[in-house]
């Protein structure tokens, strides 16, 4: 009898200590950057990207009538970078990054993780089977030091450890990371800053019997040129987008809706004298239509280009407007 009444107290005290159990999801996630421009002269502290808030979960288990707190430790092995306390080094020379979190649930909003370490703390009442509170996580990519010019691949961020507390337990338990610490994406610093913020072409005036060939006659070519000040170090790329039809890829600019001819488009012919076609505001490295100008020179870059018209279908006189926009990609 005694020894029965030592297995039931035994048993009962087990049960009662059953409380709160936590797991994580979602997690061991791996940086996807993308391209981040840097742009000329930037400074120490600037943000230059900051990616979309990526979710994940703590998935939780309680008995009806308790209640209990999860304290969710979030870390990282590396120091600050230099004169930081909230952003970490990378594998890119100069570049940082900082992790900021959001949850409701756990009271958090906008909380960066500083110094090392952070604590999310989220209090639950069962019953609950496998309740995620909504958790968020937000990396930004910060100027720490100087950026080597041209492109460089970004291979690795700071892991992000996660250890758990409990409040009807004692001990702690590591768990999977939140950040692997694999990252992926390209570093492009701008060699290059522009000289003139627009360009205005002025076309010559053109008769409509200029184009009486048929389509695709061209005429009143006019030069211009893009002027840049550079600094030595990269591969110098450029892309022409047509700012009315931003998904236009032929070679022909849309006329603006204020155009009062028909049937004529605008040209522009590249630094080998062919019609450029047009691509993507981009300044990914091998982003469809861009093409090189060739190495960033120390100081004044000119890109000669010209304009034309060109027969697109039956002629109309009147005014004919285009518009563009160039992007440059260092590589």
């Amino acid at each position: 009898m005694r020894i029965v009444m030592v297995a039931l107290l035994g048993f009962f005290s087990c049960s009662a200590h059953a409380g709160l159990s936590c797991e994580v999801a979602n997690v061991n996630k791996t940086i996807s950057a993308g391209t981040i421009p840097v742009p000329v002269g930037a400074a120490v502290g600037q943000t230059v990207a900051t990616l979309a808030p990526d979710g994940f979960q703590f998935p939780c288990w309680l008995p009806a009538g308790q209640a209990s707190t999860l304290w969710a430790d979030l870390s990282v092995p590396v120091a600050p970078a230099s004169g930081f306390s909230d952003v970490y080094p990378t594998g890119v020379p100069g570049l940082g990054v900082r992790y900021s979190f959001n949850s409701a649930y756990c009271g958090a909003r906008n909380v960066v993780l500083a110094n090392g370490g952070m604590t999310l703390t989220c209090s639950f009442t069962g019953p609950i089977d496998a309740y995620s509170p909504d958790l968020t996580v937000t990396a930004s990519f910060v100027v720490t030091g100087q950026i080597a010019a041209g492109a460089a691949t970004l291979t690795s961020a700071p892991r992000v450890n996660i250890n758990y507390r409990h409040s009807d337990s004692g001990g702690s338990w590591a768990k999977s990371p939140l950040y692997t610490g694999s990252a992926n994406g390209v570093l492009t610093q701008a060699t290059c800053s522009v000289n003139q913020t627009s360009v205005s072409v002025i076309m010559p005036t053109a008769d409509t019997r200029a184009f009486s060939s048929g389509l695709g006659a061209v005429a009143a070519p006019q030069p211009f040129t893009l002027s840049l000040t550079c600094q030595t170090g990269a591969k110098v790329l450029i892309t022409l987008t047509d700012a009315v039809n931003p998904a236009n890829r032929g070679t022909s600019l849309q006329l603006t809706a204020d155009s009062s001819a028909a049937g004529i488009g605008i040209q522009i012919l590249n630094t080998a004298g062919s019609p450029v076609v047009f691509g993507a505001d981009s300044a990914t490295p091998g982003n469809a239509n861009q093409w090189p100008i060739g190495d960033s020179p120390n100081g004044m870059l000119q890109i000669p280009l010209t304009a034309r018209y060109v027969r697109t279908g039956a002629v109309t006189a009147g005014t004919v407007k285009g518009l563009a926009t160039f992007t440059m990609s260092y590589q």
